[in-house]
């Protein structure tokens, strides 16, 4: 699916790659694709066919998340406990993970 959105969209694999997805894997992806008749490759050009327009508008809900809640996920890992309005909280450099 997200392969199909980046190719339509004239998008980056490194996206997918972002995924942990091999190039390999990418590869292998697009020729999967090519033979379900989903993209075609002509002129060293992939792109997608009518087929996988469809597939790709029929299941857009699947890749694109609507709930603006889930976006951005959590960092409950380096949450601190909630202070009093007079305290002060001075972390020590290597204890939250985001400071390395």
């Amino acid at each position: 699916m997200l392969l199909l959105r980046i190719i339509h969209e004239g998008g980056d694999i490194k996206l997918l790659r972002h995924h942990n997805i091999s190039f390999r894997e990418i590869g292998e992806m697009v020729e999967t694709s090519i033979d379900e008749g989903l993209l075609t490759n002509s002129d060293d050009i992939i792109t997608l066919t009518d087929q996988g327009k469809g597939f790709l508008d029929s299941n857009i809900g699947i890749i694109k998340e609507r709930d603006k809640s889930k976006w951005i996920e959590l960092d409950m890992k380096n949450k601190i406990r909630k202070l009093d309005k007079d305290e002060v909280f001075l972390p020590a450099q290597n204890a939250l993970s985001f400071l390395k």
